[in-house]
């Protein structure tokens, strides 16, 4: 069925906040724009020796970033220098071989790097 053009009755009673029935109509408020997440994670407080009072002598990292080059953009890899982890793990990288960005290939601080990525699907991390 078309729809006609509203009568001016209609076009008050619209303006006026009234619907078909001669009721008020109750409008949804608008939803405030949710603040952006921040960039990084909050640095976790440095714990130098354990419980019993040992001191710590190796940091492993793990982070699932969910696609290496926006994580890169997000100045993940400062972070990492600034937590300056002996073992580094990145899952969901979502990125082949040929792709990975050189601020990562060329990380001095870690000169043994292994990379596994999908042989199927290219972007692909499960």
């Amino acid at each position: 069925m078309k729809r006609g053009k509203k009568t001016e009755e209609e076009a008050v009673a619209a303006e006026e906040g009234e619907n078909e029935t001669g009721a008020a109509s109750v409008k949804k408020a608008k939803k405030a724009k949710e603040p952006e997440a921040p960039v990084l994670y909050e640095d976790p407080p440095d714990k130098l020796t354990s419980q019993d009072g040992r001191s710590a002598n190796t940091k492993i990292t793990s982070w699932n970033v969910d696609g290496l080059r926006a994580w890169v953009k997000k100045k993940g890899l400062d972070w990492v220098r600034e937590e300056a982890p002996d073992v580094l793990c990145l899952q969901e990288t979502k990125c082949a071989d040929k792709d990975l960005p050189a601020d990562i290939t060329s990380m001095p601080e870690y000169p043994h790097k292994y990379w596994a990525a999908s042989q199927g699907k290219e972007g692909y991390s499960g």
